[in-house]
């Protein structure tokens, strides 16, 4: 009886992989086995067809050894975030979390995911509280290649939140920002890392002299004369 059981538990995980097709971006609901066998696969995982992540599920595919995908993921909770900072795509190089879906993320979510390592993307976010730029200015992202920061949906950001992300050490992209304040630019100045600022449009004379003075900034060209 027990050796016909675990025939049948294991033939019926065996189906369950079977039902997931090799485009993983045609995956638009996950069962917490599903997401088991897909992490047993190589590469990156592009699961941007699912739109909700339960915890059990997040905790599940931060097993995968590569990168992740999660474009289609609207919204995520504090749990789930912290399942998803557990993800280490290592040795792969392409060890990275993207989550451009996301509309809103928490302060505490935001520093859970700061724990991760590997590159982080968050391109769905209009806006950035001082107390989350604060916590994912402590993304280290550990030793990868493409251990980045993408926040390029962000329109706007605060003094504060400026002087924290300046603080990050890595390649951080923000060009959804249309402006800064002459306070905001001199802090992003100091940023030691790559740093794209490409959707600016206005600055003050101070602001640009401050950027153009860190030759890892990456700026529009009418800025850079």
């Amino acid at each position: 009886m027990r050796y016909a059981l675990a025939v049948a538990v294991l033939v019926a995980g065996l189906a369950g992989c079977q039902e997931l097709p090799n485009d993983t971006r045609k995956i638009k609901m996950l069962t917490v086995e599903q997401a088991k066998a897909l992490t047993q696969r190589e590469g990156t995982l592009y699961l941007d067809g699912l739109t909700t992540l339960s915890d059990e599920v997040a905790k599940a595919l931060a097993q995968h050894k590569g990168g992740l995908s999660l474009d289609g993921v609207t919204a995520l909770s504090d749990e789930a975030a912290k399942a998803l900072a557990q993800h280490d795509g290592r040795p792969r190089l392409s060890a990275y979390l993207h989550l451009d879906g996301l509309t809103t993320l928490s302060d505490e979510a935001a520093e859970a995911l700061a724990q991760h390592k590997g590159g982080l993307s968050f391109n769905g976010l209009t806006t950035l509280s001082d107390e989350a730029a604060k916590a994912l200015a402590q993304h280290e992202g550990g030793p990868h290649l493409n251990a980045h920061l993408y926040l390029n949906g962000v329109t706007a950001l605060s003094d504060e939140a400026a002087k924290a992300l300046a603080q990050h050490e890595g390649d951080l992209s923000l060009d959804g920002l249309t402006a800064l304040s002459d306070e905001a630019a001199k802090a992003l100045a100091q940023h030691k890392g790559g740093l794209h600022l490409d959707g600016l449009t206005t600055l003050s004379d101070e602001a640009a002299t401050a950027l153009r003075a860190n030759p890892n900034i990456g700026l529009p060209y009418y800025f850079t004369r």
